[in-house]
């Protein structure tokens, strides 16, 4: 859900540290928006790092977890394996 979340731009799927630095770079866009400024080029690089650090991040904690899910799962059925052949007969 973080990870569509992120994908959407919402920012409820940031961390707080990434929250606080989003607030901080929008708040620089709009004031200069507000004086009729030139965009702020450094503050829009940084909104866009924010996001791709973001899913960078939860799409390398996904891969994590499924590995792990999937060697739980192999060792599950090892064991299972090595269960049966510890038997003598079907019986």
């Amino acid at each position: 859900a973080k990870l569509k979340g992120v994908q959407a731009r919402e920012t409820w799927a940031l961390p707080a540290r990434d929250q606080a630095k989003m607030a901080g770079h929008i708040s620089v866009i709009i004031a200069k928006g507000v004086h009729g400024q030139k965009s702020s080029a450094k503050s829009e690089r940084g909104v866009d790092q924010i996001w791709s650090n973001a899913e960078a991040a939860l799409t390398a904690e996904i891969g994590e977890a499924q590995k792990a899910k999937a060697k739980e799962i192999q060792e599950a059925a090892a064991a299972k394996v090595a269960a049966r052949a510890d038997r003598k007969g079907w019986w």
